[in-house]
């Protein structure tokens, strides 16, 4: 079976993710992930990930394409099962749909809450499918605690059947469990080889509550990565961004072992981002040594990655989102698909 391999996009001007696309589809790259977000912590120039990704899906021809992820505060699930629709058709049956509870930063600015997340992002996920399942003949509606549905269809029909797959953002046991049950595919933010199996089985632990089979569900394991040419190349210039990645999603951060306090207003569960809060965490992040930090991600030659991405399949794994660290980028995803994709293919 062909192993896949999917794109992490950063947040950048559209010329520059116009050119990576490109250059994933001649990599081999299966898959194309652009996050959705209001702000980040820094300066980043942050799109609107549906006209994004509409834009990008008319410059590909291959790659599945979708964000990475939505929540259904910010947006109501009938705008995300339309949008995604939408997507599929612009993109000729290649759309999916990356969900999951919401953050903080997008919400709290606009005076939004972010109540019974994962009752909300149950409900969001069986009223999207009720409607992606409807017609005018036989419409979908839908009696929940967060949503309701009456008679409702859209008017725009999927190119993939029976629909999109859904993939859950899910960092919590609870929302990993619900994962198993409702969704099509896991994508998780950060995670190391010493838990990344832990994950797993809750979600397959998900999966066989709602008597399903787990081998159904695609999981992905979402690795940074950096190319080196040898072995006395450096690889601290990457420890701050990496080390930044563990305070925000800080239960990966604990489960390596780091025991000192992380200010909770730096998380991804808490963050409101202010003039500081770049600053705040760096300074944080400056904390953590090498040792830990390089355990969330692939770090080293073609061939060392090769066997980290080999132990994360060992675990589960059937689907690798990569985050290309190098500042070549061009060069990385060359390199990426010539030494890495297709000598796992």
């Amino acid at each position: 079976m062909k192993q896949r391999f999917g794109l992490s996009l950063p947040w950048s001007p559209l010329d520059k993710l116009i050119m990576q696309v490109e250059e994933a589809e001649k990599a081999g790259f299966d898959s194309l992930w652009y996050p959705d977000h209001l702000i980040t912590p820094g300066p980043d120039v942050v799109l609107e990930s549906f006209s994004t990704l509409a834009v990008l899906a008319m410059k590909t021809r291959q790659c599945v394409i979708g964000p990475m992820v939505v929540d259904p505060i910010r947006r109501h699930p009938s705008s995300l099962a339309h949008a995604t629709l939408t997507l599929d058709n612009i993109s000729n049956g290649r759309a999916f749909l990356g969900i999951g509870a919401g953050e903080p930063m997008n919400l709290s600015p606009f005076g939004l809450k972010l109540d019974k997340p994962v009752r909300t992002l149950r409900e969001a996920i069986q009223l999207i499918k009720g409607v992606w399942g409807s017609t005018k003949e036989n419409p979908f509606s839908f009696d929940g605690q967060v949503f309701r549905a009456e008679k409702a269809v859209l008017g725009l029909e999927s190119i993939q059947k029976p629909s999109p797959p859904i993939y859950v953002g899910a960092l919590g046991p609870k929302t990993r469990e619900l994962t198993g049950e409702l969704a099509d595919g896991w994508v998780p933010y950060v995670h190391s080889l010493s838990n990344y199996g832990k994950l797993v089985n809750e979600i397959k632990n998900g999966a066989k509550k709602a008597r399903r089979n787990p081998d159904n569900i695609d999981m992905v394991a979402n690795i940074p990565v950096l190319l080196l040419n040898d072995d006395t190349q450096n690889k601290t210039e990457v420890r701050r961004r990496l080390a930044i990645r563990l305070l925000l999603e800080s239960n990966t951060l604990r489960d390596l072992g780091w025991k000192d306090e992380i200010p909770p207003q730096i998380t991804q569960a808490k963050m409101i981002v202010d003039p500081l809060i770049s600053k705040r965490l760096e300074k944080e992040a400056d904390k953590i040594p090498m040792e830990i930090v390089e355990q969330i991600a692939a770090l080293g030659t073609p061939a060392q990655i090769i066997e980290i991405l080999e132990s994360y399949k060992k675990l589960g794994a059937t689907h690798f989102l990569i985050r290309l660290m190098g500042k070549d980028v061009k060069r990385n995803l060359e390199e990426f698909g010539s030494r890495v994709v297709s000598v796992m293919n």
